[in-house]
């Protein structure tokens, strides 16, 4: 129910700053009980994207002001029609985060914390030209290096990295072999990660993004190709 509400929005259909229809009227709109409803508004508030008060009902918050590290919301942002819009934001956050990760990594990480980092690499490594066996141990790989980070914050922003390497694997992997093609990257990276080499790690980061980057673009228009 939260879904079907959060599509809603994000689509435009309740732009920022609208009322929204009231409980029972989208109870009866789509068939649930008022409760269903209500638990779902609860958890849209939660995340930022409504906001309800008495006598006036509830109201569509402006989009800066929704949690956009949230799993769920990143996923309903990703599902709309400004897609593009999404993936270079997403992109953006990698490229603020992620070669800094790996900077304070090759300073700081443990020998264990590297290790495992090279494991999730061997692992991409063995799944070959599969995309599905490749996209887990990829995950794993740039977890690997905000964990090897030791810094909590860093760390809590897994989950959002997480969920926006799915979402551009989603894109790179209407271009066979585009996955594989990066893992000369990802040996770089980890190569200076290990040799504890701060600036090398982060140029080395800084590259495979590019590369990612330029995949997303060219996914984005094949699939804007597909669909016209």
């Amino acid at each position: 129910m939260a879904e079907e509400i959060a599509r809603r929005v994000v689509g435009g259909e309740w732009p920022e700053g609208a009322l929204i229809p009231t409980e029972m009227e989208l109870a009866e709109s789509l068939g649930v009980a008022r409760t269903s409803v209500r638990e779902a508004l609860g958890k849209l508030k939660a995340k930022g994207m409504l906001a309800s008060r008495q006598k006036t009902g509830t109201r569509v918050l402006p989009r800066m002001q929704w949690n956009m590290l949230d799993e769920e919301v990143l996923r309903w942002c990703w599902s709309d029609h400004g897609r593009e819009r999404t993936a270079l934001h997403l992109t953006q956050l990698r490229r603020i985060v992620e070669p800094a990760a790996c900077e304070i990594a090759a300073a700081l990480a443990s020998d264990t914390d590297i290790a495992a980092i090279e494991r999730a690499y061997r692992a991409m490594d063995a799944a070959g030209t599969d995309p599905v066996a490749f996209a887990g141990p990829d995950l794993e790989f740039h977890r690997g290096i905000l964990r090897a980070t030791g810094n909590p914050f860093l760390i809590s922003l897994g989950a959002t990295i997480e969920t926006a390497l799915r979402l551009s694997f989603e894109l790179s992997t209407r271009q066979p072999g585009a996955p594989r093609r990066g893992l000369p990257m990802h040996r770089d990276v980890l190569d200076a990660i290990w040799a504890r080499k701060p600036a090398e790690a982060r140029l080395a980061m800084e590259a495979l993004l590019g590369l990612t980057e330029s995949n997303i673009q060219r996914g984005l228009s094949q699939a804007a190709a597909s669909t016209s």
